[in-house]
Order: C-alpha cells, then sequence, then structure tokens
C-alpha cells in the first residue's frame, strides 16, 4: 500500500473537491455528495470528500469496484452520467448499494482532468426523488462537473496526488426542516434547531455502541436493545429472533404478545413471515399501519401491533436474525429513522453474536464440570448432608472446586472437599481425574493420610504443572469420631450442640503436585450429638484467615427457627437450618462482592450414634414413565403416616407430594427419589431429580408472559401455601425439593 498522501500537497484539491460537492447539495437539495478518486490498484473507487446530512454520511459505501453494477462504477466505466432509484424511467441493468438501509435515488458523473479519468462525483437524494432533474438542472451540474476537473488539471500538472487518501473527510451540512419533514421527525432533537434533530439519530447511535460493548450476556444486550433502540424510536414492544437450521428463535423481547411469541418461536423463516422477508432478502421492511402489513402478508401472526418495522441482522453477508419493532398506533418513518434503525442493527447483530458463542461456550464448560460432580448426595444412618456448588462469574473461567460423598463399610461417610488451580478446561480436566482418583483410593479402604499421599503422587504423575488442595474426613458415626487429612486446604469447621465454632487443629499439609515424595499425616476429632461439620472451598471466602469468630456470627444469624417452628425448638433442632444455611453462605458470597472464584459447600449434620423412634426415613423412587407414579406417591405419604400415628398430616402431605411429583416427572423428565424424614418436632418431604433447574413460584396474579418461566408456579404456590418452609437444594446433577411441616 502506498504511503498516505501529503496533507499539505492535497489541500488545494481536497477545498475544490468540498466546495463542489457543497454548492450541489444546496443547489439542487441532495442529501449527500460524495467524491471518489481511482486507487492506486485501479480497481477500486474510494471517498475523498463525504458531504451532507447525518446520519446517510455515514450509510454511503466507502469503496466502490469499478465493475460493479452500480451508479457510480458505471459513470466511471462509460464516461457518462448516471441516475438510479428514480421513479421513471428505470434503468434494470443498474442497482443500488445493498447495504445503503433506505430507498434513494442517485446520480453519478465522471471526474476527468483532460485525458485522465481521477475519479467520480456521486450524489444522493433521501427520499429517492420521483423525477429527473430539470434540463437546466442537469446542465448546471454538468458544467459544475467540467469546472472542478478544469481545477483539478492545473493542480495535477503542479504535481498534487491525485490518489485518495486513508480515510474520508467528512463535512456536515445542516439545513432547515420543512414542515412536512417536522411532521415526521418523530420526537428526535429540536426540529427547528439545524443540526439537532441529525446530531440527535447519531447520539442514540453512539451510546447503543457503547453499551454494547459493555454487555456481557444476551439478557444485558436485550436490555440494552429495549433502552437503545426500542425507547427512542417510541416503539411499545420488540422482538429479537436468531436464525438457527431454517428456523427463527425467539432470542429476547420486550412487551410484545404473549400468544404471538408462542407462534411465532421456533417457525420456519418462510415467506409468509414478514420478519423472516427481511432476513431472508437483507432488506428492512416498515409498515405503517396494519392494514398495509395485512394486505402484503395475509397469513402473517396477528401480533395486536398498528405499525411494525422489521430489520435485519447480518454479520458479515451472514444472515443472524432480525429485530421486530412493534407500535400501538399507526407511524410513518422517516429516511433518517430507516437509515439509523439498520446502523443500530449493524451494531446489535454482532453484539448478540459474541454474546451466544460466549454463553454457549460457558455452557459448554459448566456442564462439563457438573458431570464430574456427585448425580446425588450421599446419606447414611445418623449423618445427613447437603452440598452446593456456584460456578465462577463468566469473567473468571472454568475453575476446578469439587466435592463429593462416599459411602463406607459399617455405615461410614467419606467427605471430600478439593480445589484445583487455575480456571481452564484442563483445571476441570484434572479436577474429574482427582475425584475419581480420591473415590477408588478411598473405597478400596485406605485411610484418609494414604489417600491424600496415593493422591499426591497420581496427580505429579500426570504432569499438568496443576497442584490442587483437598480436604478428606471420614465420619463413624457409631463412635462420632472423624478422621481427617488436609493438603493444603482450610480444615472442616466444627459448629457444636450450642451453637460455638470451632476449626481442629489438624497438620496443614502442602498441596497436591507439589512433590511427589510428600507423605501426609491425619487426625482425629470427636464428634458430639448433632454437631454440624463444613467443608468448603475458598471461593466462599476469597481469604485464607478463617474467622470463627464471623462463622459463629454468619451460622447465628442463619439458623434460627423458621416463623412456623415451636418457640422452644433449640438452634440444633431446626434441620432446615442445613439446607438454608447452604443457601445463606453461598448468598453471603456474593453478595459481599468476594464471589470470584468457583465455591464449593458441603455441610453434614451428625445426628449421634443412634437415631431412634423420631429419626426414622422412609424411601420410594418411580420411572420417569411410570403413569402411576403420582398415585403411588399419594399412597406412599398416607402408608407412612398412618403407621406413624401423624393421620392428621395426610391430606396435606398428599396434595404437596402430588404437585411435586408432577412437576419433577413432567418438566424434569427423570426418575424421581422420594424421601419421607421424620424429626423430633417436624417432618420432611423431599422429592429428588436429575434436572438442576429451579423451580420458580409464580404468583397467580403474574401475566401469563410472566408464567412461561415458571415451573408451574401455581402447583409451588399451594406448597408455599400449606408448608411450614420448602426451598430447592442443588445435589449434584440434579435437585432436591425439600418441604418441612412442623407438628403443631
Amino acid at each position: 500500500m502506498n504511503e498516505p498522501t501529503d496533507p499539505q500537497t492535497t489541500l488545494h484539491r481536497d477545498s475544490a473537491l468540498a466546495t463542489t460537492l457543497r454548492d450541489v447539495v444546496e443547489h439542487l437539495g441532495a442529501n449527500t455528495g460524495l467524491a471518489y478518486l481511482l486507487d492506486e490498484d485501479r480497481r477500486t473507487l474510494r471517498t475523498a470528500i463525504v458531504a451532507g446530512a447525518q446520519p446517510a454520511i455515514y450509510t454511503m459505501p466507502e469503496r466502490v469496484d469499478v465493475d460493479a453494477p452500480y451508479a457510480t462504477a458505471a459513470a466511471f466505466r462509460t464516461g457518462q452520467m448516471t441516475m438510479a432509484g428514480f421513479a421513471a424511467p428505470y434503468y434494470p441493468d443498474l442497482k443500488l448499494a445493498s447495504r445503503i438501509p433506505f430507498p434513494y435515488s442517485v446520480i453519478s458523473l465522471p471526474l476527468d482532468a483532460e485525458s485522465s479519468r481521477l475519479g467520480v462525483l456521486t450524489f444522493a437524494w433521501v427520499p429517492p426523488r420521483t423525477r429527473f432533474l430539470h434540463a437546466h438542472e442537469i446542465a448546471w451540474l454538468t458544467d459544475r462537473a467540467e469546472d472542478l476537473g478544469r481545477t483539478l488539471h492545473t493542480l495535477l500538472g503542479q504535481g498534487v496526488d491525485m490518489r485518495p487518501g486513508t480515510k474520508p473527510a467528512l463535512i456536515p451540512l445542516y439545513q432547515p426542516k420543512s414542515h412536512a419533514a417536522q411532521a415526521d421527525n418523530s420526537g428526535w432533537g429540536l426540529p427547528h434547531v439545524p443540526g439537532s434533530t441529525e446530531v440527535s439519530f447519531m447520539y442514540q447511535v453512539h451510546q447503543l455502541a457503547a453499551e454494547l460493548n459493555e454487555a456481557a450476556s444476551i439478557d444485558e444486550i436485550m436490555q440494552v436493545a429495549r433502552d437503545r433502540v426500542m425507547a427512542p424510536f417510541g416503539a411499545s414492544a420488540f422482538v429479537v429472533s436468531t436464525l438457527k437450521d431454517g428456523r427463527l428463535w425467539i432470542t429476547g423481547h420486550s412487551g410484545y404478545p404473549t400468544v404471538a411469541l408462542r407462534l411465532l418461536h421456533g417457525q420456519a423463516a418462510g415467506p409468509h413471515r414478514p420478519d423472516a422477508d427481511a432476513l431472508l432478502t437483507h432488506t428492512p421492511l416498515f409498515f405503517e399501519d396494519h392494514a398495509t402489513l395485512t394486505q402484503a402478508y395475509p397469513h402473517a401472526v396477528d401480533d395486536e401491533l398498528e405499525a411494525t418495522a422489521h430489520l435485519p441482522l447480518i454479520l458479515k453477508d451472514r444472515l443472524t436474525g432480525v429485530c421486530t419493532l412493534g407500535f400501538g398506533r399507526p407511524r410513518t418513518f422517516s429516511s433518517q429513522e430507516r437509515a439509523v434503525a439498520m446502523m443500530m442493527m449493524d451494531l446489535l447483530g454482532p453484539a448478540i453474536e459474541r454474546a451466544s458463542l460466549d454463553e454457549n461456550a460457558r455452557s459448554l464448560a459448566e456442564n462439563l464440570q457438573k458431570k464430574l460432580l456427585p448425580r446425588d448426595l450421599v446419606e447414611v444412618p445418623g449423618i445427613t448432608t447437603t452440598a452446593r456448588y456456584l460456578p465462577a462469574p463468566s469473567t473468571a473461567g472454568l475453575g476446578g472446586d469439587w466435592y463429593d460423598m462416599i459411602p463406607l463399610p459399617a455405615g461410614r461417610l467419606a467427605l471430600v472437599i478439593g480445589d484445583v488451580e487455575g480456571h481452564s478446561i484442563e483445571s476441570c480436566v484434572v479436577m474429574g481425574q482427582l475425584r475419581s482418583a480420591v473415590r477408588a483410593y478411598t473405597t478400596e479402604g485406605h485411610p484418609p493420610d494414604a489417600v491424600m499421599t496415593r493422591a499426591n503422587r497420581l496427580l505429579n504423575a500426570l504432569d499438568t504443572d496443576l497442584m490442587a488442595t483437598c480436604c478428606l474426613t471420614t465420619v463413624d458415626p457409631s463412635t462420632g469420631v472423624a478422621e481427617t487429612a488436609l493438603a493444603g486446604h482450610p480444615p472442616p469447621l466444627i459448629r457444636t450442640p450450642n451453637g460455638q465454632i470451632a476449626a481442629p487443629d489438624l497438620p496443614p499439609g502442602i498441596p497436591l503436585g507439589i512433590d511427589p515424595e510428600t507423605t501426609y499425616t491425619a487426625d482425629e476429632t470427636p464428634l458430639s450429638p448433632d454437631t454440624l461439620l463444613i467443608l468448603y472451598t475458598d471461593g466462599l471466602t476469597h481469604t485464607h484467615t478463617h474467622d470463627t469468630i464471623l462463622w459463629t456470627h454468619t451460622l447465628d444469624t442463619t439458623t434460627s427457627p423458621p416463623p412456623h417452628a415451636p418457640p422452644s425448638a433449640t438452634p440444633a433442632q431446626v434441620a432446615p437450618s442445613l439446607d438454608t444455611l447452604a443457601d445463606h453462605l453461598i448468598d453471603q458470597a456474593t453478595t459481599r462482592g468476594t464471589h470470584h472464584d468457583d465455591v464449593a459447600l458441603l455441610l453434614a449434620h451428625y445426628e449421634g450414634p443412634h437415631p431412634g423412634p423420631n429419626r426414622r426415613i422412609k424411601r420410594t423412587t418411580f420411572h420417569r414413565h411410570d403413569l402411576r407414579a403420582v398415585k403411588a406417591a399419594r399412597q406412599f405419604i398416607t402408608d407412612n403416616l398412618h403407621q406413624w400415628g401423624l393421620d392428621d398430616l395426610i391430606d396435606n402431605f398428599q396434595l404437596i407430594t402430588s404437585e411435586i411429583v408432577t412437576n419433577a416427572l413432567i418438566h424434569a423428565d427423570s426418575d424421581v427419589d422420594l424421601r419421607l424424614r421424620e424429626y423430633p418436632d417436624h417432618l420432611r418431604l423431599e422429592v429428588r431429580d436429575t434436572n438442576p433447574t429451579p423451580p420458580i413460584p409464580t404468583p397467580i396474579t403474574q401475566t401469563l408472559e410472566q408464567n412461561q418461566h415458571a415451573e408451574h408456579g401455581r402447583g409451588l404456590n399451594i406448597v408455599d401455601t400449606l408448608s411450614t418452609q420448602w426451598g430447592n437444594t442443588p445435589s449434584g446433577r440434579g435437585k432436591t425439593i425439600w418441604v418441612d411441616i412442623y407438628n403443631t
């Protein structure tokens, strides 16, 4: 590529070009004038000067191939004045530039300096003129082009470079609006102030670009679109659909009728849809009233809107999607609005594409990691457990935290929690290898210290250059002894029945993967009945200091009795504290701004060596396609509550069980595990499935559109009404809906 032309040597050239463009635009009422000069490759015309009104000056093509079927290129090839886009006559061999997002007419004149053709002068009218210029106007325009050619010939003889520079110069020209144009202004700027409307248009484009750069997700992009596209145009609704496998799938929407959304979502991008036509033809479609739409598309989905604009989203000539703006009353769309709308789509399309790729990659990574976590929680008589896993923020990447629960002979239980350094797919893969190794060594019967020693040798042998921390605790319910080995990981916290928090003094060990010859030691800690064990990764606290006073305060504020619990209930008797505490600790990690890493949390409640008559547990399982599962679940509840002498609770538990089991079978599409657990002062119902999506209780008074996001929200409102408290516990690769009802 040539060196940029010297501005000093081209100053007179550019001044002559700008003067001619300004005179023609003002004299003939054109919107935009462009001076194209021939590039050094002799095959491309590039703009040197652009003069006219915003936003049209931003939409004209900066480069035109001399062989292109456009008026600019035809004028250069033929040496004749060339016109296109006029109502009559029609030039079928000439086209308008496909990326200009509004109708216009254009006149192009060759720019000759004696025997040298330097380029082309092009002038555009928006909206298009309905007739040719008058003969005297054409003569005047031709004279101006010839005068400019003579001036350039003189400059050429003085050695002035006639190649285009590295960037065009823009000259904004503001003219007072006519009353008709003001009527179409639709509130953009101050109509009586020259330039106000144009600058107001471009301000919104600039703000949209800035906010889209900061939007990291599809939801955030849709919010920006609502604020910077829908609102400035005065639209009452918008919907964005993306094209996939020949179908348009709704990505985001606001204010759009729910019935229309259902009919449009996932339908084929065929000719019966105006939004699909706009996308497939690369042409925005504007319907200023409903009658115009139905005349063009008799079978279009009735969206209850009066006016609509269907704007294609195109990324490098690849069809991406379409944005539809809806208006509650008829409206006109000025040429300026049409241009700005498509300029906005040129920003919105790539932003959606970027966010979709990011979310797909993140979803793939999260699904991979979740597949490496336990499928279900493990419990043994005398110990109840719950666990949480919170992925790292998207800016941090994929983490390597994990937890595990391993049943051992003689009713013992092993609790494992660990953290592989880094945020990458490799961290996740190493995490899966370590989890499998620790589980295998523990299942073989090795004590915690031997398991850590073997896992360390394995990680060193994998030669990953990654290290990991780990905590392994085995609990024997018959003796109340917990044996723990640490590999650079925080020790488990112990909450005693009186509410005190203690961190046992254990050998810390060094992280796995540093020295293959490292050996680890384990130590025993006696547990009293009603003791709570807390195992966690440092993503929960984001600090290496573990303040037991802070933990004590956190647990005390979380384990207070629920609203309907008996006044005499003690913290140790409030069994829901396991799930409530887990949720509270995860919430604390996010609200305190410390959630910069992924988080794993494992809680285990040691009930004691002998659960006794008020610690009974009953369990049954239903296949995902069992049509009689709901009836069998109700019978399961009836039989066991009658056997336990709790007939007064049968009706409520039957109704609750029906709702939750039905949701699990229909929406989770998985096998269902049903458990009924007895405590001294309340009963707990647990329904487990393999779908981690949490249910959302939606108030009956909410709109149908909002109810689309609920997992049968009305049924869960019944659960909320009849239970003392209830919640959702993510359990490995699924979830557990638990419901507590206190004995009153």
